[in-house]
């Protein structure tokens, strides 16, 4: 069964600054972890295209000017490279393609050429090979291999062609959740089209899509979206229209952390940026003037689990390790209504399926993508797929998967653990990574997960990688593979340092990426990707999580 695939285009209302691009970032990974690929298409950032205009009016000649698209494309081409930059630090994996790569063909006038062909294959090719690829919109290549431009909101008919010519959908992201009958900004009390006709939205869409867009997606019969980073509530534009209502928009969260390490000072980064869907009203911290001295503001810091509870929050993070008091505190928040986003895989693992019921028994959500995987949405995959998994293998730690490659390169163990630990991937004490316990916690929850079944420590053999020093080069490259498969022998789960071949896929996982396979009951097989270690795919891990319990409150 195909990856189903979706275009995002992301205009230039919302790549305004380089933060933007964070938030762009994702809203890719988000659509990455429902199991879908992703064409991005770049507009230029902000007024970048205004900006290089000025420059070509200044020295260039004129009227008509061959090599205008050549200036004028560098505003989108760099919104691509920072695009792909921002997800390469989250962990999602990303290729940037250009037009020529692509074999985006136009014909006609060098500023508003006319969109005539896709090399489709070697998209999907791409695609197959990267899950995500990035290109830059408003730009294709005319005759005698010129660069031409397609016109005012040419990243928009870019991403709606690509979409055609994929058979897909396409989401045209812009800086309000979708069209609305005035202008939101000016009046809140502005109601949305659920769904808009082709030609009701070219009479009340503009300047929202251009259009040259719009006409061409009414010509073509192509239906699309319309919406904003981070909200899950779009415009639906197609063949009809359907009723106006007031836009649903989600409720402030109010945020108690646990932890304030590499993950949690991601996290708490990452959540005070988005300052009107969340509050942070408390963080428990073992040491508050260790925080204080690090800028954190006093009234914050709390070192004592009351306190948490007493500034009555609506979501609890736990961001700290080991199973206590992290498993007791997260029954005692869902015990409150407090929802749970956890990135502690062994509290998760210990509390296991028990834990998993005392959340829904009092009506909680408890959400956990970021306990295993890192960027890598192996969890995700194993909740949505659930009863058809016949395997997994899987690398599920990014630190000793860094390590052996740096092993493999000629460094020694001593060395190759120093290193990891300066860039962030391992902790102080790396007994959990390198002994395998980290990687089996882990299995234990795709066992639940993706089979249904609950298993203790003891029952997965683990090969530890402790003073790892190979007698020899490997023959292809060392591994430490996690593998858990039911055929008709029952459930077996192991966790085994390999030798593969550089043609298996778990193979070319690079550093502290990270690379997994699940086998299905008909035939099927998904690949999926990610970095399994870091500050940043963690976080984005659990903003992922916290995104998607701020969509479930909409009003």
């Amino acid at each position: 069964m195909p990856v189903p695939v979706i275009v995002l285009n992301f205009g230039h209302s919302v790549l305004n600054s380089l933060e933007d691009y964070t938030q762009a970032a994702s809203e890719i990974y988000r659509h990455y972890r429902q199991g879908q690929n992703v064409v991005a298409v770049t507009s230029a950032q902000g007024d970048q295209t205004d900006v290089l205009m000025a420059e070509a009016r200044r020295i260039g000649p004129e009227g008509e000017a061959k090599n205008l698209p050549e200036l004028l494309q560098l505003g989108e081409r760099r919104s691509a490279a920072l695009l792909a930059l921002a997800l390469e630090r989250i962990g999602a994996p990303a290729f940037v393609r250009q037009a020529r790569d692509l074999g985006l063909t136009a014909e006609g006038s060098f500023t508003e050429a006319r969109l005539t062909g896709l090399d489709t294959p070697q998209l999907l090719q791409d695609l197959k090979d990267h899950d995500i690829v990035v290109m830059p919109g408003f730009v294709a290549i005319g005759e005698k291999d010129r660069a031409v431009l397609l016109g005012d909101g040419g990243a928009d008919l870019t991403a709606l062609y690509v979409a055609d010519q994929l058979d897909v959908e396409a989401v045209l992201l812009k800086d309000v959740d979708g069209i609305y009958e005035v202008d939101p900004k000016s009046n809140p009390e502005a109601k949305r089209y659920e769904e808009i006709s082709w030609d009701d939205a070219t009479r009340v869409a503009g300047p929202l899509i251009a259009p040259r867009a719009l006409g061409f997606a009414r010509k073509q019969q192509v239906p699309f979206r319309v919406g904003t980073p981070g909200l899950p509530s779009y415009t639906r534009v197609g063949p009809t229209t359907g009723a106006m209502k007031i836009a649903p928009s989600p409720q402030k969260l109010k945020i108690a952390m646990m932890g304030l390490g590499v993950v949690g000072g991601g996290v708490f980064r990452r959540v005070k940026a988005h300052a009107d869907q969340f509050e942070i009203v408390k963080v428990m911290v073992r040491s508050p003037d260790k925080y204080i001295d690090q800028g954190y503001k006093p009234e914050l810091l709390a070192t004592d689990f009351d306190a948490l509870l007493a500034a009555k929050p609506d979501v609890f993070i736990d961001v700290s390790g080991g199973v206590e008091p992290a498993l007791s505190h997260t029954k005692t928040m869902l015990e409150n209504g407090v929802h749970v986003v956890s990135a502690n895989k062994q509290a998760i693992a210990a509390g296991g399926q028990d834990l998993l019921d005392f959340a829904v028994t009092h009506k909680s959500q408890l959400r956990f993508s970021s306990a295993a995987g890192g960027g890598m949405p192996v969890l995700e995959m194993c909740l949505r797929e659930a009863g058809r998994i016949t395997r997994v293998q899987a690398l599920l730690n990014g630190t000793t998967n860094y390590m052996l490659d740096e092993i493999a390169k000629g460094r020694s163990y001593a060395e190759a653990l120093k290193d990891a630990q300066d860039k962030g991937f391992a902790e102080a004490d790396p007994s959990g990574d390198v002994s395998g316990a980290d990687a089996a916690a882990k299995i234990r929850l795709i066992a639940l997960l993706g089979f249904g079944e609950t298993i203790g420590l003891d029952n997965i053999p683990q090969d530890t990688i402790d003073n790892f020093a190979p007698d020899a080069p490997a023959k292809g490259a060392w591994k430490r593979v996690a593998n858990i498969w039911k055929d008709r022998n029952g459930f077996s789960s192991a966790l085994e340092l390999k030798d593969l071949s550089k043609n298996n896929f778990i193979a070319q996982a690079e550093g502290e990426e990270a690379h997994a396979v699940f086998d299905f009951d008909d035939g099927d097989q998904y690949r999926i990707r990610g970095k399994g270690a870091g500050r940043w795919p963690t976080t984005e891990s659990v903003m992922a999580d916290l995104f998607d319990i701020s969509a479930t409150t909409l009003t």
